[in-house]
């Protein structure tokens, strides 16, 4: 098990890597609400059947205002309070949504996450960003505020789809191009143990990758400068996303190998290094090709939270574990598309 602090000045967050670490459900209270992912409650309702509960319905589609407003209503009837802890228990989307509602349910409550899926507990549950989508956009509406605790429990993640899973190393693989050489040659040498789930690399893995989110949040809570080198792959994917039916990692994947192409184009990458980032998402098993209309593509980026004006600040590489934030002006923009699909 592995124990973790991430301090802002707005609070800290306590996260914990483990197995089993859903038997400590019960330190938390009777008057606890969970706000659990419904896959989570239909596989695991054994584990939940003494609290008070509120299902988040699974799906993209579902990250909404109309899913927000709707608990804010369940939990008028359950008559949370102030004092009522309110948990997140799923993926992403689960955490997403239980930190936005928390975070605004009578101008704030106590919240934490259990996070079930490997790209949430190494990305979106850590760091104190919650939201939801609007038209189809990705976290249009949102804020900030860090959760009191994440458990990244290592034994829920068995039950995940095969497809799901792997979607999450496309975050892992992330933290490696954009900070850490020697994890990103660690995960070149352990991909077949972690896509099996040995759980002595799992740990580390997510462990590793958690303690550099810490390490950038806490240099950069609000995304100010530092923490927008998250964003790496993101652009492109989110764009991706919103016009292809494949899951978010597969998403984040496919916007990293464009992102490093992109970063070749503009002289800042050695080819050799684009293919090392294609092979290593190819063999955790994500796709590294996709039928793209750029004008489609370049539609959805001029509407990403990331566009200041006519300038798209993109996240590139400029080397093994570096990057560079540079601004690229739509009329640019349309013809790189244009080159890289």
């Amino acid at each position: 098990m592995q124990r973790m602090k991430l301090n802002t000045p707005a609070g800290s967050t306590e996260i914990v890597v483990g197995e089993h670490l859903w038997s400590d459900l019960k330190s938390l209270g009777q008057e606890a609400v969970l706000l659990v992912d419904e896959h989570v409650l239909c596989q695991h309702h054994d584990i939940f059947e003494t609290f008070r509960t509120i299902t988040v319905p699974s799906g993209e589609q579902y990250k909404t205002l109309q899913t927000v407003e709707s608990i804010y209503r369940e939990l008028v009837k359950l008559e949370a309070d102030r004092s009522t802890m309110l948990v997140g228990v799923g993926g992403g989307l689960a955490t997403d949504v239980a930190g936005f509602v928390a975070s605004t349910y009578l101008r704030g409550v106590p919240f934490g996450f259990i996070s079930t899926t490997l790209l949430g507990q190494v990305d979106a549950s850590i760091g104190g960003k919650n939201g939801v989508n609007l038209d189809g956009y990705k976290n249009m509406v949102g804020n900030f505020r860090q959760p009191s605790f994440v458990w990244c429990d290592l034994s829920l993640l068995s039950t995940l789809a095969n497809r799901e899973y792997v979607s999450g190393i496309a975050e892992v693989i992330k933290y490696g191009a954009i900070w850490d050489v020697q994890f990103m040659e660690y995960l070149e040498k352990h991909m077949e143990l972690l896509l099996t789930q040995e759980i002595e690399v799992l740990e580390h893995v997510v462990s590793v990758s958690a303690a550099i989110k810490v390490d950038v949040v806490e240099k950069d809570e609000k995304e100010s400068d530092l923490r927008r080198i998250l964003n790496f792959g993101h652009t492109m994917g989110h764009a991706i996303e919103r016009h292809q039916k494949v899951l978010h990692g597969e998403a984040v994947g496919m916007g990293m190998i464009m992102a490093a192409q992109l970063s070749n184009n503009l002289g800042l990458l050695p080819s050799a290094e684009v293919d090392r980032l294609q092979q290593i998402v190819s063999s955790a098993g994500l796709p590294v090709e996709m039928r793209l209309d750029p004008d489609e593509l370049f539609l959805n980026i001029r509407k990403d939270k990331k566009k200041s004006g006519e300038f798209v600040h993109f996240v590139l590489l400029d080397g093994p574990g570096s990057t560079v934030i540079k601004p690229i002006a739509l009329t640019e923009l349309k013809s790189m598309i244009h080159d890289l699909c």
